[in-house]
C-alpha cells in the first residue's frame, strides 16, 4: 500500500515539474540558509576556542577589582592595588601553582629611524614564556638576569617586526620607546611568532620587556596592574583560583576588590555565548523554512482542486479517508525531502565556498544537517495536513460531479 502511494506520489510530482520546483525552492533556501549560518556561527566558536587554548586553559589572570557602590556612592576600579609581594604570596599558596608574572602594560609610540607606530609595551618576568605559551621565531627570551640588572632589552610581536622593520633583521637594532615627553632606547633580542589577537590583547603587536624596567624607567609606578597566574595542570585551575582567592581575601577582606579569570571560564561562558547566538540566528533562518511550508499547503490545495475527480473515484470504489489522508501526506513529505536534500547539499557547497572567498571560518557539523533535514520534513508533515484532510472530506458523489 505504501509502495503503491509513493510511486502516486512521485508521478504526480513529476507530472508538473516546475510547478513542483518552485514549491520546494522555498525549503531549499530554508534549509540552506541554516546549515550556512550555523556552520559560521561554529566557525566563529572554533576560531575564538583555538586561541583562548593556545595560551594554555590553565591561564588565571588576577586583576583589581572596584571599590563604593553602597549608599549611592558609585563604584570605581581600582588601580593601584596589588604589588609584587603580592604575587610572591599567590606563588607559594599552593603546588597547584607553578607560576606567577606581573604585568605591567600600556600602548605606547615605538620607533625605529623613519619607521613608527603604537604598540603595547608590557613589563614582564622572565617565566612569562611559560606562562602564556611565547613561542620565539628568533633570538631569546627575557632572562632573569635582565630583570635583575634592569637590562633595556625586548622581545617583539611579528606585527612590530614586520612594521618597523620590513627591510632588516631586527635582532640586535636598537628602538625607541616614548613616555611621554621622555624616551628609552631598547635593544632587540627577540622576534615572537605569529599568534593573533587573543581576548585581552593583541600578541603580535606586543613589545617585552623586563617587569623592572617597565617599572622604574617607563611607568615610574610600584603597583602590579594584572597577574598572570599559571596553574600545574587545567584540572588543577580551580584548585588555583582557591589558592588566589585566600590569599587575596586575607590581604582585603574584600571580594570586589579583585577579580580572578580563568581560561576555562572564558572557554565555558563564550561556548555558552555562542550556542545561544547560534541558536537565535539560526532560528532566524528557519522562517525561510516556515515561508516554503506555506509554499507546499498552497500548491496542495491547488493539487487537491486539480484532483477532486481522482478523489471522487478512489473514494467510490474503496479508498478510506486515511487512504486519502496519506496519500496526499506522502506527496507533501516527499515535496519537503527533496528540497530538504538540496538544502543540505547547497548549504555544505555554499559555506565551503563562502570560506574559500570570503576567509572566514566555517565548521559544518553533522546535528546542523540532521536538524535541518528534519525541520524540513517536518515542515511538510504540518503544512500537508490541512490539505489532505481537506481532499479526505470530499464527498465522493460531489467529487465525481466535479468538472
Amino acid at each position: 500500500m505504501f509502495v503503491e502511494a509513493f510511486k502516486i506520489a512521485i508521478k504526480s510530482l513529476m507530472s508538473n515539474k516546475l510547478r513542483s520546483f518552485l514549491s520546494i525552492l522555498g525549503i531549499v533556501i530554508g534549509v540552506f540558509a541554516v546549515i550556512v549560518v550555523i556552520s559560521i556561527g561554529e566557525g566563529t566558536s572554533y576560531n575564538i576556542k583555538e586561541k583562548i587554548m593556545s595560551l594554555g586553559t590553565n591561564l588565571i589572570l588576577v586583576t583589581p577589582g572596584k571599590i563604593g557602590g553602597r549608599a549611592g556612592t558609585r563604584y570605581t576600579a581600582i588601580s593601584d592595588l596589588f604589588t609584587e609581594k603580592d604575587g610572591e604570596k599567590i606563588l607559594n599558596s599552593s603546588d597547584a601553582i607553578i607560576n606567577v608574572s606581573p604585568i605591567i602594560q600600556r600602548s605606547l609610540l615605538v620607533e625605529y629611524r623613519t619607521n613608527n607606530m603604537d604598540s603595547l609595551v608590557a613589563g614582564v618576568y622572565a617565566n612569562y614564556e611559560d606562562i602564556l605559551n611565547v613561542r620565539l621565531d628568533e633570538g631569546r627570551f627575557l632572562i632573569p638576569s635582565d630583570e635583575d640588572y634592569r637590562r633595556r632589552v625586548a622581545v617583539i610581536g611579528s606585527e612590530v617586526s614586520d612594521t618597523l622593520f620590513p627591510y632588516e633583521d631586527p635582532l640586535g637594532r636598537t628602538i625607541t620607546i616614548y613616555t611621554g615627553k621622555t624616551r628609552q632606547h631598547f635593544k632587540v633580542i627577540g622576534v615572537m611568532a605569529p599568534k593573533g589577537r587573543s581576548l585581552f590583547q593583541n600578541l603580535d603587536n606586543m613589545i617585552i620587556v623586563p617587569f623592572s624596567t617597565a617599572q622604574a624607567r617607563l611607568f615610574h609606578t610600584k603597583y602590579v596592574p594584572i597577574f598572570a597566574v599559571q596553574a600545574s595542570s587545567s584540572k588543577d585551575t580551580d584548585r588555583a583560583i582557591e589558592a588566589i582567592d585566600r590569599v587575596m581575601y586575607a590581604k582585603y577582606k574584600d571580594e570586589e576588590k579583585y577579580n580572578i579569570t580563568s581560561q576555562k571560564e572564558l572557554l565555558s561562558t563564550i561556548s555558552e555565548t555562542s550556542r545561544i547566538l547560534t541558536m537565535m540566528l539560526a532560528g532566524i533562518a528557519s522562517v525561510a523554512l516556515l515561508v516554503g511550508g506555506i509554499g507546499i499547503m498552497n500548491i496542495m490545495l491547488v493539487s487537491v482542486a486539480e484532483r477532486t475527480r481522482e478523489i471522487g473515484v478512489r473514494k467510490a470504489i474503496g479508498a478510506r479517508k486515511i487512504d486519502i489522508i496519506m496519500q496526499f501526506l506522502l506527496e507533501s513529505v516527499v515535496l519537503t525531502s527533496l528540497g530538504g536534500i538540496l538544502g543540505v547539499i547547497i548549504g555544505i557547497v555554499g559555506s565551503k565556498v563562502m570560506s574559500y572567498i570570503a576567509g572566514w571560518t566555517t565548521v559544518i557539523t553533522p546535528w546542523s544537517v540532521i536538524v535541518a533535514f528534519s525541520f524540513s520534513i517536518l515542515i511538510g508533515l504540518f503544512f500537508g495536513i490541512y490539505p489532505a484532510r481537506k481532499a479526505a472530506s470530499l464527498d465522493p458523489i460531489e467529487a465525481l460531479r466535479y468538472e
